[in-house]
């Protein structure tokens, strides 16, 4: 069998401090394990798919890993370039939440994660699709996009913690707010209806971890789609708290349902969508969809959601 061929993409100057760390740390774990490495350094954010595509290009198979260092963002970034290619793919994850590394029984240790990567098969995973742009957690539009978007203002400034993500959030959902008017086609329960917020979930954990049951919409290879009917300031805080208590299933404001496929169409024809903690401008109507088995990534095969 041929040897593994190991692509670490990381920003050495980020990642919990130890940013700096990972190349020597693949190189001893190559040593060891008789595997090739070839380090592609991410100066800057906007490097990273361009930094993905150079490590694409250079694979022959799925012995050639690509490792992408980061939060579920820079995830994000390297799985839409490295889908459809031959390439397996393998994370270390970095980030606040790594809801993509926990729910595929991925470890936070980076030498942990890399001898995954250099030992365990590649297994396909879905992935989730709007308008051409891809997502591993989830993608929103709407008040939630905002709040995202918002939130990552605040964390340039005062950090990524949990607190300062949380406090942002709960800052915008209770603000002041307009509905979308929206047109779904591939939901029969919803033709038409005006919702504050759109969010289409791809990842179990951070649904379970809401108590929500559309979180076995992903065991389906579908996506969990959550909408909100409109609702006052004084009715959102109630839903906020139904949030942080983990029992929105009881909140009569939220639609849920299961999709393999659905168009959303807005009346505002162009607007931000968030996808990941990415902020992306897109025009209506908007396609989203399942991409069943997108990229191959390497796990362990019995994992364990964390």
């Amino acid at each position: 069998m041929s040897s593994k061929r190991l692509h670490l993409i990381a920003n050495s100057r980020s990642g919990r401090g130890n940013g700096a760390s990972l190349p020597d740390l693949a190189r001893k774990m190559c040593d060891e394990l008789s595997a090739e490495l070839s380090i592609y350094d991410v100066d800057h954010p906007r490097d990273l798919a361009k930094r993905a595509k150079e490590a694409v290009d250079k694979s022959v198979d799925e012995n050639d890993i690509i490792v992408a260092a980061g939060g579920d963002g820079t995830l994000r970034t390297v799985a839409e370039v490295l889908r459809g290619s031959k390439a397996s793919f393998a994370a270390i994850p970095t980030g606040t939440f790594n809801y993509f590394a926990r729910s595929h029984g991925l470890p936070l240790d980076p030498e942990a994660a890399i001898r995954i990567a250099l030992t365990e098969k590649a297994q396909p995973v879905q992935l989730g699709e709007i308008n051409g742009r891809v997502f591993v957690i989830n993608a929103s539009l709407g008040l939630y996009a905002r709040s995202i978007e918002e939130r990552e203002a605040k964390r340039k400034v005062f950090g990524r913690f949990r607190f300062v993500s949380l406090v942002s959030t709960l800052n915008t959902l209770l603000s002041r707010h307009r509905n979308l008017h929206v047109h779904i086609d591939g939901a029969p329960e919803i033709e038409r209806l005006k919702t504050p917020l759109i969010f289409v979930g791809n990842n179990a954990l951070q649904l379970e971890n809401l108590k929500l049951k559309v979180a076995g919409c992903i065991d389906q290879h579908k996506l969990a789609v959550l909408l909100l009917k409109p609702v006052s300031r004084l009715a959102m805080a109630r839903v906020l708290w139904r949030g942080l208590t983990k029992t929105l299933t009881r909140e009569e404001k939220l639609i849920s349902f299961c999709a393999d496929e659905m168009t959303i169409e807005t009346k505002i024809k162009q607007q931000t969508v968030a996808l990941d903690g990415e902020m992306f401008e897109m025009k209506s109507p908007y396609t989203v969809r399942v991409l069943k088995d997108a990229v191959k990534l390497v796990k362990p095969a019995n994992q364990t959601p964390s």
